[in-house]
């Protein structure tokens, strides 16, 4: 078994029993305790356990790690809608664009359709949403459909030589967390190879993340963040946030809140009100 799947299986017996010892997970993954100690050592550099002696434990994770969760579609479901709408505000008619899997590229998918636009997508959510969209040109990425709670994505070997013949001008990029050291980063380490082949397939690298992932690190990296082009997130971002990405040349782009409606005066109720805001308003920093 290779290092990155026994990763992952040890990860999923300590969830499960709280509690493993070396000498068992030996025998249940067919290498040496001397290797199982070794692969102990880095989850516990992770953060992911903690070592005792014979084994390790599950530990009661800080905010700044996380985890596969099914419900993390319905997180910040307002936010991702603003930062859809600034992503669409940076297509243009005939792109040809990349959309990762995940709750804020099929915020964007469903905001898609009044003009013409090629997608490609291995997100079945999204494929469902713009099937029916005779401006979108869809192409589905073939491969092993991965069920998640939620989720459904299709990944592996086949979605990696499928879209190397292909080229996006743009790919919107999803993550569970961002890290000015750690980067990009994704609990699910299946999904990186996939990912990665995209990231090669486009002209220009868009990640579209909520605030509440910035500052927090996951189980394994998709990206450095010098590989990113554009972070799109949300007006609640801390400003200092904002300072240290633009500051290594990411183009940062703030979806904001639009402004509140106003009220006509008494004076003037009778005339007809002629702009409204546009949800999803941008600021941008450099």
């Amino acid at each position: 078994m290779i290092a990155r799947k026994r990763l992952e299986k040890i990860m999923e017996l300590i969830k499960r029993e709280n509690v493993v010892s070396a000498k068992d997970l030996s025998c249940s993954l067919g290498v040496t305790e001397k290797t199982i100690r070794l692969d102990l050592d880095r989850l516990e550099k992770a953060n992911m356990l903690r070592r005792i002696h014979g084994g390790a434990v599950q530990i009661e994770q800080p905010s700044t790690i996380s985890f596969s969760n099914t419900g993390y579609r319905n997180r910040c479901l307002h936010e991702k809608e603003l930062i859809a709408a600034t992503a669409k505000s940076l297509l243009k008619e005939n792109d040809v664009i990349l959309l990762d899997d995940g709750s804020t590229t099929l915020a964007l998918a469903k905001l898609l359709g009044d003009f013409r636009i090629t997608v490609l997508t291995n997100d079945v959510l999204i494929i469902n949403e713009l099937m029916y969209k005779s401006n979108v040109s869809l192409y589905v990425i073939g491969g092993s459909l991965k069920r998640d709670g939620e989720s459904f994505v299709i990944n592996g070997e086949d979605s990696i030589q499928f879209i190397k013949k292909y080229r996006a001008n743009k790919f919107f990029i999803g993550a569970s967390t961002i890290d000015i050291e750690n980067g990009l980063m994704i609990y699910y380490y299946g999904d990186r190879s996939t990912k990665r082949a995209f990231m090669a397939a486009s002209d220009q690298i868009i990640c579209l993340l909520d605030s509440s992932k910035f500052n927090r690190t996951a189980f394994t990296r998709v990206a450095t963040v010098d590989e990113i082009h554009t972070i799109i997130t949300d007006y609640k971002i801390a400003p200092e946030e904002l300072e240290k990405y633009s500051g290594l040349g990411i183009e940062m782009l703030v979806a904001e809140e639009p402004p509140p409606a106003v009220l006509p005066s008494s004076a003037s109720q009778s005339r007809l009100r002629t702009g409204s805001a546009k949800a999803g308003e941008t600021s941008s920093w450099r």
